[in-house]
């Protein structure tokens, strides 16, 4: 494999134009701070000097932008302000549809400013403002935006007769920035014009190059402002009721989250007595696979500010706060009158901290720490009516600290631990990864890599179960064509699952991935992504050929912005599949297979859209098929109103899955796999600071077993009896309502409803019509819930003194 893939890379290899010349923006101090009002008559506007035209990076990159702008910055000691005219002739065209914090790239025009305040070309605040008004800001790692950054800052917008205006505010207390005499940070400002789905940077961001912190310009003249003291407090206080079955609960809560910035550069976080109560509901799926169904992180605390921890999937936060150990084996422990009469789902934290922040030597630095309290079952005696508790989970303490070093040439190198202590004789567990990233001046060619070492003390163990895992990639990473080679390897005891998530182990991956796109319009195609990608897997121990897959991308976008995308897939020789048997040792054979699938999306830009999706892959061995699309209609009924619905189905047609393992022979099931998900969203902006959000979701999956095999040394099957039934159906409803009022910046009061339906049996439908008719008569949980958070800038306390 590595004698085909280097000859096809270097073959393809070319060399990019040099970059253009980085602009420089001149900030001045203002002796008055321009007041935030939206209107650009304060004096100090007309005294600092404006920018030059913005340049395309989309539709078509590097041509002017369509209109012109003029932005400028002053300062003083307690803030940076930008001021930007955006002239529009006309401005009833100007789109300005009401969205909820941080959708700036909705159906709106927009400018937002990139201030890289350590000017380390990878790390950049990003503040954005649409045309309605509607804030948003992230942090960008590179070219990645983590839109979970919460910060407290000022803005105001007006339509005019010459287009519209932006004044923004950006105290020093929502940024870090290295004290000294002369700052030199890096600097963009991004405009958005909707109507054109045009996105202009003042400083050009080449879509050929990679990267998009690195291609910023350089903002100059800062002088003499020192970083202030950043303690902010935010109580809350919430409140709870919910009935299930005819039970009902309340509960009253109340707690705390800390900022506290150490120095100029450190930030601690922290939360005491936390409350994640009001986080949209998962989407929970049947999981017939031999894997973890990973979730997506929704509490605020493990969002905000963890692009530091976020590496290789060795931190998935989703762990701190999870399901008890214990919680699926508390039946096994019931006496013969016994009842499970509690049994929480989750474990409670004691507290969380996080310390973050970079040096002026650009060294990132990150602490997390979080203790949760043990959980347990209470059983009930029918009986005697006596109670009796379970320990389900014990006090557990997780830690991450990373150390991360940026280096010249859009480079770095990094380290990074997570650790779990477990009270008592528990299971412990501790990961170490080094990672790194060499590119050249140009940023044209690049290697980055990481290798990781996991040790884990089973219960009574006094030795840890040692594993590794590297991944090392090397290729052109820039210029309308780029080829990238990897080589990943994990090894049998590896495992990273205590506080990350991994789900392949045992495993060798070689790859390829070669990308052609061209960003500038082709007749009638504005624009066009393809990709070509080569897998090769192997069975790490006992070493053996596992798969080999062949995919393909193709994306064409039009000049009346519908885009379409055709996907294609080939297994041409039969896999191995050794994680399916859930035996190590064992495989099941896997059929050679094809797909084709593909995608349309319509202009979103236009009161009603269409989002269409459908695939169909076929493998050669019986009648085996697997069938999917998608139809998701959009409706902007006005500025302050979207309607988008989404129906989803999946048919798998005898697919061939694990049912049993007993006694060493292993029982697999011949099945039709019917899944449907039916997604309705609503959400009416009142304001650019209230909203309502409405999100009801039905997801039924069902399988329909048709026969049985057993499992044969060389992975094939066979006919056998089974005496059971694996038949399942599955149902989960959930109805998240949502109401927000930032009656303050950074305060909030929220009232959250939700209505939730989880069912499980083997009672088949013949379709979902007739299984939707029935699952409102299943046992309902119903909620209703409000928080206040208040935030308080307790460092002007200190600031006045």
């Amino acid at each position: 494999m590595r004698k085909l893939l280097l000859p096809v890379f270097f073959f393809f290899v070319t060399t990019a134009a040099a970059q253009d010349p980085v602009r420089v923006m001149e900030a001045v101090r203002a002796a008055i701070a321009p007041a935030i009002d939206g209107d650009l008559d304060d004096s100090c506007w007309s005294k600092a000097p404006h920018t030059e035209r913005f340049i395309q990076n989309a539709p078509v990159p590097g041509n002017p932008s369509s209109f012109d702008e003029d932005v400028r910055v002053v300062y003083d000691d307690n803030a940076i302000y930008i001021g930007a005219r955006l002239y529009d002739p006309s401005p009833d065209s100007i789109l300005h549809q009401l969205s909820a914090r941080d959708d700036y790239q909705g159906n709106s025009d927009a400018f937002g400013v990139m201030l890289d305040t350590y000017h380390d070309r990878r790390n950049a605040f990003f503040f954005a403002v649409t045309a309605a008004g509607v804030q948003a800001d992230s942090r960008y790692t590179f070219d990645t935006e983590d839109l979970s950054l919460n910060s407290v800052w000022y803005s105001k917008t007006k339509v005019d007769a010459k287009g519209w205006t932006v004044e923004m505010k950006i105290p020093y207390q929502a940024i870090r920035f290295r004290n000294g005499d002369d700052q030199l940070w890096g600097l963009n400002f991004t405009r958005i014009i909707r109507r054109y789905r045009e996105q202009s940077w003042w400083n050009f961001v080449d879509p050929n190059v990679t990267g998009v912190v690195n291609q910023c310009g350089d903002l100059a003249g800062i002088n003499n402002i020192v970083a202030p003291v950043r303690l902010a407090l935010l109580p809350y206080v919430s409140a709870y009721a919910e009935n299930y079955a005819g039970r009902n609960a309340y509960s009253l809560n109340g707690g705390m989250d800390i900022k506290y910035g150490i120095n100029e550069s450190f930030t601690l976080d922290m939360t005491l007595i936390p409350d994640f109560g009001q986080t949209q509901s998962d989407n929970v799926v049947l999981n017939l696979s031999p894997f973890e169904v990973k979730f997506d992180e929704r509490r605020y605390f493990f969002t905000e500010g963890t692009d530091l921890f976020n590496k290789n999937d060795l931190f998935y936060s989703r762990r701190i706060g999870a399901a008890p150990p214990g919680y699926s084996t508390v039946s096994n422990q019931l006496d013969t009158s016994e009842i499970v009469y509690d049994n929480p789902e989750v474990t409670r934290l004691y507290n969380a901290v996080k310390i973050s922040g970079r040096t002026k030597n650009k060294t990132g630095i990150g602490f997390l720490n979080a203790v949760s309290a043990p959980a347990y079952a209470t059983l009930r005696d029918t009986v005697t009516g006596d109670l009796r508790r379970v320990e389900t989970a014990v006090l557990t303490n997780y830690n991450v600290l990373v150390i991360d070093q940026v280096l010249p040439h859009n480079s770095y190198i990094g380290f990074l631990n997570t650790s779990v202590m477990r009270n008592g004789n528990a299971r412990d567990a501790d990961v170490s990864s080094v990672q790194f990233r060499a590119g050249d001046r140009r940023n044209v060619f690049a290697v980055d890599g990481y290798t990781d070492v996991s040790n884990v003390w089973n219960a009574g163990s006094a030795k840890p179960s040692t594993g590794y895992r590297y991944n090392f990639t090397a290729g052109k990473v820039s210029g309308k064509y780029t080829a990238i080679a990897r080589y990943k390897v994990i090894s049998q005891n590896f495992d990273s699952n205590d506080l990350g998530y991994l789900d392949l182990r045992n495993n060798m991956d070689f790859g390829l991935q070669q990308n052609y796109n061209i960003h500038t319009p082709v007749g009638r195609i504005l624009w066009q992504l393809h990709r070509l990608d080569l897998d090769l897997g192997v069975f790490y121990n006992p070493r053996h050929y596992t798969f080999f897959t062949i995919t393909g991308r193709h994306i064409f976008t039009f000049r009346n912005w519908m885009s379409v995308g055709v996907n294609w897939l080939a297994n041409p020789i039969y896999s191995y599949d050794y994680y399916e048997t859930r035996t190590p040792g064992r495989y099941l054979l896997y059929p050679k297979n094809y797909q084709l699938s593909g995608f349309l999306s319509s202009d979103y830009r236009k009161k009603l859209a269409l989002d269409l999706t459908a695939a169909y892959r076929i493998f050669l061995q019986r009648n085996r098929t697997i069938a999917s699309y998608s139809v998701a209609p959009r409706w902007r009924v006005n500025n302050k109103l979207l309607i988008v619905y989404s129906w989803a189905q999946e048919l798998k047609n005898d697919n061939v899955g694990f049912v049993a393992n007993r006694n060493d022979s292993l029982f697999f099931g011949l099945r039709n796999l019917n899944t449907v998900t039916n997604t309705l969203t609503l959400d009416y902006i009142f304001t650019n600071t209230m909203g309502l959000s409405l999100r009801v979701r039905h997801y039924w999956s069902q399988a329909d077993y048709k026969g049985y095999y057993l499992l044969n040394a060389n992975g094939q099957t066979q006919d056998a009896y089974y005496n059971g039934d694996a038949d399942v159906r599955f149902n989960a409803f959930n109805v998240d309502m949502v109401f927000t009022w930032q009656f303050f910046p950074g305060s909030e009061l929220s009232v959250v409803w939700k209505n939730a339906i989880l069912t499980t049996d083997n009672l088949l439908k013949a379709n979902y019509a007739e299984d939707a008719r029935d699952v409102f008569d299943s046992p309902q949980s119903n909620s209703l819930s409000a928080k206040l958070i208040w935030y308080i800038d307790a460092g002007k306390w200190f600031r006045r003194k």
